[in-house]
């Protein structure tokens, strides 16, 4: 109980550091140290060469020793510490009952275990199990039925009521037959090898956390991909990629974007993350990628994400410091019910129906493309509204939105949306970076969107549109803005922005045609000599104006003034 204690306290100063490092970032954009969430042992693939052996033999087995091993018909029971290599086919389970303070080594070295019920590999205690995956070899393991012991139903075929790591380069398939494919009770972290998996449920699951430091993984999970769900802590419940290569597919894939609109007669509200039907009870199976109660941190690593619901989602905070991101999903690309952060990293959204979305949403960096069927970029959510009547997205929104925000203060940012591009439900803040925006200025969507204030201090904003105006709420204000109309822009042509010198401000591609551009830029003071072109072609070259009041701000002209402007109409 001491030991567990200790270990408890050590956990705890951990992420204490963690989220010290990671408020440190938000000045210096330095990456959290990662070091003091993982030992040596998590991640040393090397075993004592007096290791016990154990043969698998079918529906039998054998140890080279037995001062910890039993063999009971097809069930091999490990009662204590060391480093176990586990060897050939067995028609069977592998169950490791040792001590609370045991850690034991499980070498996979050709192993090919289908437990008829029951995990493959049932860890029930010990202080930590480590399976490292021999080089060069391949491994199999898959259950069939799950099993009920207390209170819980186990389903999954490697099962860990303490902590898992997974580590060494050899290879793994996985087959989750009864629920869920790789699962721990309390913190999982995997540092190498190559794993299919295929689950009835839930991919790969650590109850207190999950750390990804290296490997290769390949999911494919009728629900959630990977997963943390430890609620009543704030120091669990979080997943943090690291490294490695992810490829997740969920559910049906992205396929069709969800008709969001259709899950309830208004609609549903989209800023607490709802899941509505038409009897208004929450009843839709989670089919996420990546999956966090309480925050998701990615600094490194490939993640490759086709899901039919959120790609990634957390119920705190989301922050992005790198790594390469691609994502197609029927759902939200990036959702936080808290803050929504990208420092670094490249991200491709191809298809989703919003991309990025949080209470709170903050760019600082990074190159990142959005292609949405609605919202772009959504700063909504925190307190739920109290609504006209009962209606969702497009009532009377009477909910205190002050926390809402979209800052932006770096990185690169291309949007293309069919609702909003940028939509905030209080304001929009643009301080440094490039962005390039489209979407249709029709009633109640466009280009920019905010309930708040909409300002630009720094930074170059590119909008292209179709329809006339900035959209529903008007142009930022702050900065002189120009705007060329008449242009005949093809989906695919890029604008670039010139300042009197040739220096390229701003380059932006939409993917949807467009007749309108309007510009505005810290570098671009009016009078000051500049050149739009699209498609390599000159459509403005002469001095900057600040001629987006004549334009057309939002629905101003048409009778629609922005004081009568509701989200969502």
């Amino acid at each position: 109980m001491k030991k567990r204690f200790l270990r408890m306290v050590a956990c705890v100063l951990c992420l204490c550091l963690l989220l010290s490092l990671s408020a440190v970032t938000a000045v210096g954009e330095e990456l959290p140290d990662i070091s003091a969430l993982y030992k040596n042992k998590d991640i040393d693939a090397s075993w004592d060469k007096d290791a016990t052996v154990i043969t698998l033999q079918g529906e039998s087995a054998s140890a080279s020793e037995d001062t910890f091993v039993t063999v009971s018909g097809n069930t091999v029971t490990i009662t204590g510490k060391g480093d176990y290599v586990l060897t050939g086919p067995l028609q069977g389970q592998v169950v490791i009952a040792a001590g609370e303070e045991d850690k034991v080594h499980l070498i996979l070295q050709g192993a090919e275990i289908v437990s008829p019920e029951g995990p493959a590999i049932y860890e029930k205690s010990c202080d930590k199990l480590i399976v490292t995956l021999a080089e060069g070899t391949e491994n199999v393991l898959a259950d069939t039925l799950d099993i009920q012991e207390g209170e819980d139903r186990i389903a999954s075929a490697l099962y860990a009521e303490d902590d898992l790591s997974i580590n060494g380069s050899g290879t793994l398939e996985v087959f989750g037959n009864s629920g869920n494919g790789i699962q721990s009770k309390a913190d999982l972290i995997i540092a190498g090898g190559e794993i299919t998996l295929q689950a009835a449920n839930d991919g790969i699951k650590g109850r207190n956390s999950v750390l990804v430091l290296g490997g290769t993984l390949n999911i494919t999970a009728e629900n959630d991909g990977l997963v943390s769900s430890r609620k009543e802590k704030e120091d669990k419940g979080w997943i943090f990629i690291a490294g490695g290569e992810i490829t997740i597919h969920t559910g049906s894939g992205a396929g069709e974007i969800k008709n969001i609109e259709a899950q309830g007669p208004w609609g549903r509200g989209r800023g607490g993350g709802w899941d509505w039907d038409d009897s208004g009870e929450n009843d839709t199976p989670s089919r996420k990628g990546i999956k966090a109660e309480n925050g998701i941190t990615v600094t490194d690593g490939t993640l490759v994400l086709d899901t039919e619901d959120d790609a990634l989602h957390s119920n705190s905070s989301l922050t992005i410091y790198g790594g390469t991101l691609s994502i197609r999903t029927g759902d939200d690309a990036l959702h936080a019910d808290e803050v929504t952060r990208i420092v670094g990293g490249e991200i491709d959204i191809a298809q989703c129906y919003e991309g990025i979305e949080g209470e709170k949403v903050e760019i600082a960096g990074g190159k990142i493309s959005v292609v949405a069927s609605d919202d772009g970029v959504n700063a909504a959510g925190g307190a739920q509204a109290e609504t006209f009547g009962g209606w969702g997205r497009g009532g009377f929104d009477e909910a205190d939105h002050t926390n809402n925000l979209l800052l932006i203060s770096g990185g690169l940012l291309e949007v293309t949306a069919g609702g909003d591009a940028l939509d905030s439900n209080g304001s929009i803040q643009m301080t440094g970076g490039v962005v390039g925006v489209f979407a249709t200025s029709s009633m109640g969507e466009g280009p920019i969107d905010y309930n708040g204030s909409g300002t630009q201090s720094g930074g170059t904003l590119i909008v292209a549109t179709t329809g006339g105006s900035y959209g529903s709420s008007g142009a930022m204000q702050g900065l002189a803005t120009l705007a060329v109309s008449s242009i005949s822009g093809a989906s695919g042509e890029e604008i670039q922005v010139l300042d009197g010198s040739g220096t390229v401000l701003g380059r932006f591609t939409p993917k949807s045609g467009f007749d309108s551009v309007l510009v505005s830029s810290d570098s671009l003071p009016e009078g000051t000599g500049v050149t739009v072109t699209v498609g390599g072609e000159s459509v403005y070259a002469g001095q900057m104006q600040d001629n987006a009041a004549s334009y057309g701000d939002g629905f101003g002209q048409g009778g629609w003034g922005r004081q009568n402007r509701r989200r969502g109409w």
